[in-house]
């Protein structure tokens, strides 16, 4: 029997991959949010994952994983069925999470005083 030919431009619809979910139970994400892989892809603990988990779990390979916002953008997905997904995987323990860092720990004051001082050269 010959197989069924293969649609490429079709996605699986939103609440299959959410599993109908409308919100995550426990875990609460934001788009600046930091996740990470709990395993690694070599692992069989994604065995048996529906094949986007799969994807989600590989883009967020430890130790620097990547933020909700680029998740979703890599996956072509709304912002907020991929928090669904992930926190998902979240509540499973297939991913780690991080806050965001706060302002003052990623505001380099010296850098800032710098490009003030040039452009008030130019």
């Amino acid at each position: 029997m010959a197989d069924a030919p293969r649609r490429s431009g079709r996605r699986p619809r939103l609440y299959a991959l959410t599993d109908g979910r409308t919100a995550a139970p426990r875990t609460v994400l934001t788009m600046d949010t930091t996740i990470t892989a709990a395993v690694g892809e070599g692992d069989d603990a994604h065995d048996g994952l529906p094949t986007e988990w799969q994807h989600v779990l590989a883009l967020c390979p430890p130790p620097e994983g990547r933020a909700v916002a680029e998740v979703a953008a890599r996956m072509g997905m709304r912002l907020t069925p991929m928090t669904l997904l992930l926190g998902e995987l979240a509540d499973r323990g297939l991913l780690r999470h991080r806050p965001p860092m706060e302002g003052a720990e990623t505001i380099d004051v010296h850098l800032l005083m710098r490009i003030r001082d040039n452009l008030a050269r130019i």
